[in-house]
């Protein structure tokens, strides 16, 4: 069992922790607390609170014993709890990750949803997205490793079965994807920390490019040199991925997405997406690929 700090990306085992008592404020590792687990009803594993040693009835605050930042210990971290959303610059991440937190803060067909932010994951997406809506656009996100733009969140199921369980993302520059190949281990420690924690991935398309290739396909022409550096730039990205993950030998989902699709929601070749178009899933595969 481990828990994430996603300031640092680390993932914890409860020997790695800090814990602090407010009654005796003493802080002390955890593995000295493996005593105690005979005086609570369940053990660590159930989501039973960890407890001092000294003050049974008083739940231990628990820390990265890296950063020092709070890491509450039911927020268990999965085998796929930690994604890379990848995409160029520009490409809409940001807006994604929006959407998909928003779908996800409502009852959905499986019935996963948001339990709880993870420190200020809210906030920051928050913030990102104002940008977006008052400024027309997204301002590029900083070429920086992963202290900034991390985002987690605490999921349950509708039987609350498996609640604690985590998603987590880093919001990062498409510069930084790109660059993947190149990039200092020492100046992005945490960021490297995070790829190697990674456990499925997002591909995010930019919906912008893919139409002004729809329309060289349709009218001819010449592509503008941003629909070439927008291929460039993706088959890097996925090179750069692909190395990575051909190095870990263990397979890793991939879910390709196609954003800003709304600018291409009434070209003919995508009615079938709509909802009255009774289209089949095998016609919305086609059209998709």
């Amino acid at each position: 069992m481990r828990f994430l700090c996603k300031e640092c990306w680390l993932a914890h085992e409860p020997t790695t922790l800090l814990a602090a008592c407010r009654e005796c404020d003493a802080r002390t590792q955890i593995r000295r607390l493996d005593p105690l687990r005979a005086k609570v009803s369940g053990s660590l594993d159930d989501g039973e609170e960890i407890v001092c040693r000294l003050h049974p009835t008083e739940p231990l605050e628990v820390f990265c014993g890296d950063c020092r930042n709070s890491i509450p210990p039911r927020r268990i971290l999965g085998a796929q709890s930690i994604v890379a959303l990848v995409g160029d610059t520009a490409s809409g991440k940001t807006s994604l990750l929006w959407v998909l937190t928003e779908r996800l803060r409502q009852n959905t067909a499986s019935g996963v949803r948001i339990r709880q932010p993870i420190g200020d994951s809210d906030t920051q997406l928050a913030r990102a997205m104002r940008e977006i809506v008052e400024h027309g656009g997204p301002r590029p996100t900083p070429m920086t490793d992963a202290d900034v733009r991390n985002y987690a969140w605490e999921l349950m199921t509708k039987d609350v079965a498996r609640e604690g369980w985590l998603i987590a993302f880093h919001d990062a520059a498409g510069e930084l994807w790109r660059d993947l190949g190149q990039l200092s281990r020492d100046r992005y420690e945490r960021f490297y920390r995070y790829l190697n924690l990674t456990g499925s991935i997002i591909l995010a398309i930019d919906g912008d490019r893919v139409l002004e290739g729809l329309d060289l396909q349709t009218r001819g022409g010449v592509a503008s040199p941003a629909l070439r550096a927008a291929e460039a730039h993706e088959i890097t990205i996925v090179d750069e991925l692909a190395r990575r993950v051909r190095a870990r030998a263990q397979p890793i989902p991939v879910a390709v997405t196609l954003t800003k699709a709304d600018m291409l929601w009434d070209r003919p070749e995508w009615a079938l997406f709509k909802q009255d178009s009774n289209a089949t899933a095998d016609e919305i595969d086609r059209a998709v690929r």
